[in-house]
């Protein structure tokens, strides 16, 4: 958290998330967020956030990469992913 005045502060945290049916977390669910916060009152309160996924410039090099490719490149790609998600 970053104090900006005796009422306003920015607070910035990471999250990671499991979903349902899974034992470890997945590293493409990572975000972070960015809250700004207001004192009003003698209490602190949110007044605005924002949430971001957190990705390596490997993953991203590689969704550029894929999203650099015809349309129908893309959905051969999404097909085969799919296709490897249904093997298990």
């Amino acid at each position: 958290m970053r104090f900006l005045s005796p009422v306003l502060a920015v607070m910035h945290s990471g999250v990671r998330v499991t979903l349902q049916r899974q034992t470890e977390a997945s590293p493409s669910r990572d975000s972070m967020q960015l809250t700004v916060v207001a004192k009003r009152d003698g209490e602190w309160r949110s007044e605005g956030l924002m949430n971001a996924r957190r990705l390596t410039m490997e993953r991203q090099l590689f969704l550029d990469d894929i999203d650099s490719l015809p349309a129908e490149a893309q959905r051969q790609v999404t097909g085969l992913v799919a296709s490897f998600k249904n093997r298990r």
